[in-house]
């Protein structure tokens, strides 16, 4: 089977992105990668995504905010 993508806007979710992480990482199929998509979020997400990255459990890319369209299309092109 192929690599599987997922691909996790967040835009002020740092109460929830890391039970969402968590959940993908639980899962038994294992070939997979996470990408975070940051829509700017002025709330501590970037803070709490931390451990994940420099794990390197998941792929980060930050941007303005420009809504969940172009953060789920900006992961699809990473």
């Amino acid at each position: 089977m192929p690599k599987v993508s997922v691909i996790i806007p967040a835009y002020n979710h740092s109460a929830f992105i890391a039970a969402a992480i968590d959940s993908v990482l639980a899962q038994s199929y294992r070939d997979f990668e996470i990408i975070v998509v940051n829509d700017g979020s002025p709330d501590a997400t970037e803070e709490v995504l931390r451990p994940y990255i420099e794990s390197g459990k998941i792929h980060y890319i930050w941007q303005e905010n420009q809504g969940p369209s172009v953060a789920r299309n900006r992961g699809v092109e990473a």
